[in-house]
């Protein structure tokens, strides 16, 4: 950026600016370069105006959320980061279509996690799987998050969407969701961010749903991969198998490049177990596609996202 973008800039702002702030410290795998600049927004008015200067400056920009599905390059991104703030985090409800149902309201930086225990408290089933992902509402909006069979886009009953092009509402009829992803997304012209998401939650007993939840939360526990930093599960499940299966099969757990590591609790975590650099994991990465290709002839495809 300029010198007059950067002045511009910090005069939208209500929060100072991280000038050339390193992301590893933004990221759950502790790895990545410096952007240009990190922002935290907390009100949607004040994301409009950003948004629409990064347009009319051809300012590329980024949102993310707790930085749990994320890998950043060691040369860092040429460009701004936003983080959604306090009014992105509220959670609201009201009353569904019937006595059984319930919407609930929340924003796009709220986590997710948190959003499953405030469900669970008040005896609202749907999100039981989504407990232990850790990671905001937005990005798990994006990917359509999703654990022990269900997914996020199950009980998604509308969008809030902000654009340079204006805030936007979309219905659950006109969702195209897939495996961890949102068809949609790509479409759009301008870049949307996910400012608010409504669920369709249903009623239950709450000793019910805790039972439910925390039996989950402690299988999840004993498969991953303990105090490595991480980005959660690397690859997409391909058709019809299970992506740390092939990992395993082709002999990969345990492996190591740099400080980068295939974990040994389960294949298809890589963790930053010294220090690893973007490219110690791009390399471990491209390793394991290539012999699980030769092995099994099986392309995996990498569930994070990458800047």
């Amino acid at each position: 950026m300029n010198s007059f973008q950067r002045e511009n800039l910090a005069d939208l702002v209500s929060h100072p600016v991280e000038w050339n702030c390193l992301l590893s410290q933004y990221t759950s795998f502790s790895i990545g370069g410096p952007a240009d600049a990190v922002i935290k927004v907390d009100k949607i008015d004040e994301l409009s105006r950003i948004i629409k200067f990064f347009a009319k400056e051809r300012v590329e920009w980024r949102v993310i959320g707790r930085g749990t599905n994320l890998l950043v390059r060691d040369n860092g991104f040429p460009g701004v980061i936003l983080i959604l703030g306090e009014e992105f985090r509220a959670i609201s409800s009201c009353s569904g279509n019937s006595s059984i149902d319930t919407d609930v309201r929340v924003g796009g930086g709220c986590s997710l996690g948190r959003l499953a225990l405030n469900c669970m408290e008040r005896g609202l089933t749907g999100l039981e799987f989504a407990g232990g992902i850790p990671g905001t509402v937005g990005g798990a909006v994006i990917m359509n998050a999703g654990a022990w069979g269900s997914e996020l886009s199950s009980v998604i009953e509308n969008l809030t969407l902000v654009s340079d092009a204006g805030e936007q509402v979309i219905g659950r009829k006109d969702l195209n969701f897939g495996y961890r992803c949102w068809h949609d997304y790509r479409k759009f012209s301008c870049k949307p961010i996910v400012v608010e998401v409504t669920f369709r939650m249903e009623r239950d007993e709450p000793g019910k749903i805790r039972e439910y939840s925390q039996t989950l939360q402690k299988k999840r526990k004993e498969k991953q991969p303990g105090s490595y930093a991480t980005a959660g599960s690397f690859f997409k499940n391909p058709v019809n198998d299970i992506a740390g299966r092939l990992i395993e099969a082709s002999g990969f757990k345990g492996v190591k490049v740099g400080g980068a590591k295939v974990s040994e609790n389960h294949a298809n975590f890589l963790v930053n177990y010294d220090g690893a650099t973007a490219a110690d994991v791009l390399t471990l990465m491209c390793n394991i596609q290539e012999k699980v290709k030769l092995d099994s002839g099986i392309d995996l495809e990498p569930e994070i996202h990458f800047i």
